[in-house]
């Protein structure tokens, strides 16, 4: 489709009118204005954060940089009737300054980088904070020590429970090598969702254990005798009778 208001040159291709290079013009001095403005807001960012005591590359990485792109804008609207698209190399940005941690998650420990607000001289990641309340920088590197304190506690109370799992399990397999020895999940009102040890015989009667992490060992949870509960009344008198 012809752009409304280009001339063709025969020679040199089309030509633009004087009012599409003043929208070329402000087009780039936006970018360039818009890419400067965030320039300054990462600089005043970064040194805020070491003026707090961030040391940079440990608590927070920072790749921003500007860059001259080339690409194919759409200028002018279709209301005025005097849209029209060309090329164009302007000044952008790319990156960004981010925090960064450590996440436990499914069972692994990742170093992480979390994006990081700021407003006037206050900071806000609520991937450290929990909330969206903008705090002081200090504030924030404690928050950010104390999280990565607590994901890497996480992961090695994982890997204590993991391995006290393993042991467990091999001990009751060894012991009753005709039950089926397994870790299945409960669920409290209290606690939540937590597991447990089920060491389960043929006859459907089983044990389960919960796992004590601090003292290394299993604690007994709950037990179901299948020939019990298959009884009658009567019977079950008559067991208990001859206890």
């Amino acid at each position: 489709m012809k752009n409304v208001g280009q001339q063709l040159d025969l020679f040199a291709g089309i030509l633009l009118t004087d009012e599409q290079e003043q929208m070329i013009v402000e087009y780039k001095e936006r970018c360039a204005k818009n890419a400067l403005y965030y320039k300054h807001q990462n600089e005043r960012l970064e040194q805020l954060l070491l003026d707090n005591g961030f040391v940079k590359d440990i608590n927070f990485t920072n790749n921003f940089k500007i860059k001259t792109e080339t690409r194919e804008v759409s200028l002018g609207s279709d209301y005025k009737n005097n849209r029209f698209e060309t090329e164009i190399t302007y000044e952008t940005y790319e990156g960004d300054l981010r925090l960064r941690g450590f996440s436990f998650y499914n069972g692994n420990l990742e170093q992480k980088e979390f994006s990081i607000g700021l407003d006037k001289d206050k900071v806000q990641c609520s991937a450290i904070q929990d909330q969206y309340r903008y705090i002081k920088p200090a504030t924030m590197l404690e928050k950010l020590t104390q999280h990565n304190a607590r994901q890497v506690e996480n992961y090695e109370f994982y890997i204590k429970k993991n391995a006290l799992k393993l042991e467990i399990i091999k001990k009751y397999q060894t012991l009753y090598p005709e039950a089926t020895v397994e870790m299945k999940q409960e669920w409290s009102k209290y606690s939540g969702a937590f597991d447990v040890l089920e060491v389960k015989f043929k006859s459907g009667s089983y044990i389960q254990f919960q796992l004590n992490t601090y003292q290394n060992k299993e604690i007994f949870y709950k037990k179901y005798d299948a020939e019990l509960e298959n009884m009658s009344v009567e019977e079950l008198l008559n067991k208990f009778s001859n206890q």
